[in-house]
């Protein structure tokens, strides 16, 4: 390529830069002014993030590459040599590695808003009890949650294929552990349809998020009030709720117990709801061998349950696996979500109990994932 070409390039890459940054932050700072414009709005946040990660990833790159130079002339400076010899070959591979960093950066996050925020993943997390009833061996559960409705802007498409998908799983249950709706009970309304087509054989339970009482710190009325409308839309969807309340499943004269509690989540400054009480939930129930646990928020099991209560499985979701990171199914994961959580995704044991979080459906705040799919959960419990 030739200096006048590669001059041509940083100068368009620059103007680009200067644009976008300039628009977004106009735009972010005078949000409310375009509040309605859904495009305005996901241009604003993919921009601005898709921009700032692509040019640190280029920037570790190019100051790595830059070190390198640096190291390379110092020492012929001190050998006191007036000519390095061979080109910096080094430095040049790290420079183009930069470059192509970058350009994974880009391609994964235009990916990630695109395609990948409907690239449906399947997990199946087979565990093995003691204390399950030989009744339930083999019992089939699909997890979903976070479903986020208000985010998808009723395109029922994608969301019509992943229903297909869940019911082709032939589940025993579907469970669902919360977050419905950002933070209106409106927004779930158009999709009663959609999920009603999801079938179990022995039934759909749900439990509320965070986001179903509504948005951060907000009045106990209105929380009371999303509560009751979030409710009716998942009984409309023929899920059962379970709100700090519990059912006994029972097959083959052989009974477990199902727990759900509402929402408990632990944040210093107070943001989540902790209406989720496990002791009220299972007041009244009879003694059974087995327990499972729908909670929303994984620090619930952390807080409350592991090593305090008698639950042998505690299905969750909350965290959206951080909507971002590396994977490499089987091998490795990491996310940002590393950083907020002691458990962010998959599972997780401490003795005989054991923890999943599920990464979720849906999407927040950021329209996309980025190495992190949305996550429908295959639960195959059995005797061990």
């Amino acid at each position: 390529m030739s200096p006048k070409s590669k001059w041509a390039i940083r100068i368009v890459y620059l103007i680009v830069t200067l644009l976008v940054y300039s628009s977004t932050t106009y735009l972010a700072v005078n949000r409310e002014k375009y509040e309605g414009n859904d495009f305005i709005r996901q241009y604003t946040i993919i921009g601005a993030i898709t921009l700032s990660v692509t040019i640190l990833s280029v920037s570790a790159f190019q100051l790595l590459s830059d070190l390198v130079l640096g190291v390379r002339l110092a020492s012929v400076n001190i050998s006191g040599k007036s000519n390095p010899g061979e080109p910096i070959s080094r430095w040049t591979f790290l420079s183009k590695l930069s470059l192509g960093a970058g350009g994974v950066m880009l391609g994964s996050f235009l990916w990630g808003t695109t395609k990948g925020i409907y690239g449906w993943r399947i997990l199946v997390n087979k565990c093995s009890f003691k204390s399950l009833p030989q009744a339930f061996d083999g019992t089939r559960i699909v997890q979903i949650s976070d479903l986020h409705l208000g985010s998808f802007r009723e395109n029922f498409g994608p969301l019509d294929e992943a229903v297909q998908l869940i019911n082709d799983l032939n589940p025993d249950y579907i469970f669902f552990t919360g977050d419905l709706v950002n933070e209106e009970p409106e927004e779930a309304a158009p999709w009663v349809h959609v999920f009603k087509k999801l079938k179990a054989k022995n039934g759909k339970y749900a439990i509320l998020g965070n986001h179903d009482y509504r948005w951060g710190k907000t009045d106990p009325e209105l929380e009371a009030k999303n509560r009751i409308g979030v409710k009716t839309i998942l009984e409309e969807m023929d899920f059962t709720p379970l709100l700090n309340e519990h059912r006994v499943l029972e097959k083959n004269g052989e009974r477990i117990g199902l727990v759900g509690v509402e929402n408990w989540g632990y944040s210093p400054e107070g943001w989540f709801p902790t209406y989720g009480d496990y002791k009220k939930s299972v007041e009244g129930m009879e003694e059974v061998p087995f327990n499972i646990l729908l909670t929303h928020d994984p620090t619930h099991w952390e807080h409350h349950i592991k090593g305090k209560e008698s639950v042998d499985l505690t299905l969750s979701g909350h965290t959206h696996g951080g909507q971002m990171g590396i994977t490499i199914p089987g091998l490795f994961e990491f996310s940002v979500a590393k950083f907020l959580y002691k458990r962010y995704a998959g599972l997780y044991s401490e003795g005989d109990q054991h923890l999943y979080i599920n990464r979720g459906m849906g999407f927040l705040i950021f329209p996309g994932r980025v190495g992190m799919p949305p996550e429908i959960t295959l639960h195959e419990i059995n005797k061990a």
